[in-house]
């Protein structure tokens, strides 16, 4: 019997868990195209592109989508800027807090799917009230750039929030979904995620089992996924619990010029009753071609995770609240990393 409260966590981690077994996981990926809306259309038809995009493959892109391409250029300038330093001087100026799933990590994920540690180091930006304290790079300038981009990134995920919650959520209150997500707030969970995958020299020489990000599916309500032109990788694949699933090919999702990514988390699959279901990802090893002269692959990610305070209610799961469920999540990702002791009061 599950208990109000408790760290029902279990399903997600084990329909990753499962990939590992089957083998879905490793599957080759197949060319094509993830479906693309304008958000220039009407509300309405907008709302009805993104919901179909999101029930069939789950990943789509958005395009004027409102954030200038100046601003997406000086995020990734900003997050060059601080992955060029010294590992040992990233770690000292943002230590990771795996409770608070914020700072610096360096090949420290291991996803339940592949049971070996993601080929990144990542930087990620909690945005709750005290988190980054003592957590925030030194490079010139890297604060104000990600702070704004932060806001940039959450007006767009909440309006995406907004158009989704009708068809997903029929049964909640208009203006639930972005109400649970504040920026800055003393329980506040979104994230703002710098990846940097580093070259490999020799990709063919690497075990089978290991990749830039393993598969797995997101913990929140939506993802943003912000990619660089020429540096592709990223592939998606149905969730295994959606019809047709078993013989789903990997797809490919090479970075759109002017477009964002988009893919639904696990929070929005409950809060939908599973009417949206999350969507499998990952980032597959460079090919040989793609590593002659090997070179880095950056993006950025911004998380909408619900505040730790919102109650997420579904049909088949008991009660949980948004930070119960990230606390589960993380310990099964993060488990063999350290924790960092909290900052002084």
């Amino acid at each position: 019997v599950m208990v109000f409260g408790s760290k029902d966590t279990l399903a997600e981690v084990e329909v990753e868990a499962n990939l590992l077994a089957s083998g879905f996981g490793a599957r080759p990926s197949a060319a094509g195209d993830v479906p693309v809306v304008d958000m220039s259309l009407e509300p309405e038809a907008c709302a009805r592109a993104m919901f179909e995009a999101a029930g069939a493959v789950g990943f789509f892109a958005v395009t004027n989508h409102g954030i200038p391409q100046d601003a997406i250029d000086a995020a990734f300038a900003a997050s060059k800027g601080f992955f060029d330093q010294p590992q040992e001087d990233k770690a000292a100026q943002c230590p990771f807090w795996r409770e608070r799933n914020a700072g610096y990590e360096y090949m420290s994920q291991v996803r339940p799917a592949t049971k070996t540690p993601d080929q990144k180091e990542s930087l990620q930006v909690t945005a709750r009230d005290g988190v980054m304290d003592g957590r925030w790079p030194a490079t010139d300038g890297f604060r104000a750039t990600a702070e704004s981009f932060l806001q940039q990134a959450h007006a767009l995920a909440a309006r995406i929030l907004d158009l989704l919650e009708p068809l997903a959520c029929p049964h909640l209150p208009k203006g639930t979904l972005r109400a649970a997500h504040n920026l800055w707030s003393p329980d506040g969970q979104c994230t703002l995620r710098m990846l940097h995958y580093p070259p490999v020299d020799k990709p063919e020489a690497m075990p089978p089992n290991y990749w830039r990000a393993g598969p797995h599916t997101d913990w929140d309500c939506v993802t943003l996924l912000f990619q660089r032109p020429g540096e592709a990788g990223l592939e998606c694949a149905p969730n295994p619990k959606a019809p047709g699933a078993a013989t789903a090919s990997w797809l490919r999702v090479d970075p759109l010029e002017g477009g964002i990514a988009v893919n639904i988390g696990d929070m929005l699959g409950r809060w939908s009753n599973g009417r949206l279901l999350s969507n499998l990802h990952r980032v597959r090893m460079p090919t040989p071609e793609e590593a002659t002269p090997p070179r880095s692959r950056y993006s950025i990610a911004f998380f909408m995770q619900a505040d730790r305070s919102a109650l997420i209610e579904s049909e088949g799961h008991a009660p949980i609240t948004a930070g119960d469920y990230i606390d589960g999540r993380v310990a099964k990702n993060f488990a063999a990393a350290a924790p960092a002791a909290a900052p002084a009061e």
